[in-house]
């Protein structure tokens, strides 16, 4: 959901996964959902796993698209105006590994980027890191958040409240 809680992206799947979007209307009802176009969907490639910027400008997401570093990979894109979006942008090797990437939420303070890994040293298979944004294409390197919230199991999917204090994951 967008910052204001008037926007939604979210992923279909059928066959291959996309992502699409959802105006909330005046009565409160989620309006008729639209597919992003190309090049944020790509015919034969799977996109997943929305999370937009508080500013409601970037759009990270995962894919399996042609160009990356390993399995599924967290990109980016920018909303330009209307329905149109940047060529997505891969966050590259300090974010991505050979494997796979998964779940990217970008914090409300537009800096700290959580996500799931099973190719960063873990405990794990799927293991939940954060990173920070050092520039418009740099991020520290991922710090594995540890135990209690990572185990020898698969965690994945966290969100952070605003304030910090609180966050949910699978």
């Amino acid at each position: 959901l967008s910052a204001d809680g008037n926007t939604m992206y979210y992923t279909f799947c059928s066959g291959v996964c996309n992502l699409f979007v959802s105006e909330r209307e005046s009565d409160g009802s989620w309006g008729k959902p639209r597919k992003l176009p190309e090049p944020v969907n790509f015919p034969y490639s799977s996109e997943k796993q929305p999370s937009i910027s508080p500013d409601g400008r970037t759009l990270y997401f995962v894919s399996n698209r042609g160009g990356g570093k390993g399995k599924f990979d967290v990109w980016k894109t920018t909303h330009l105006e209307g329905d149109k979006w940047s060529d997505p942008e891969n966050l590259g090797y300090s974010i991505n590994t050979a494997f796979n990437e998964q779940s990217p939420f970008i914090h409300f303070d537009n800096q700290t980027l959580y996500f799931s890994s099973d190719g960063h040293v873990g405990m794990g298979a799927l293991d939940i890191l954060m990173s920070r944004k050092l520039n418009d294409t740099t991020w520290t390197k991922p710090v594995n958040l540890g135990y209690p919230i990572n185990t020898h199991r698969s965690e994945d999917g966290l969100i952070v409240n605003a304030r910090g204090t609180e966050a949910y994951y699978s």
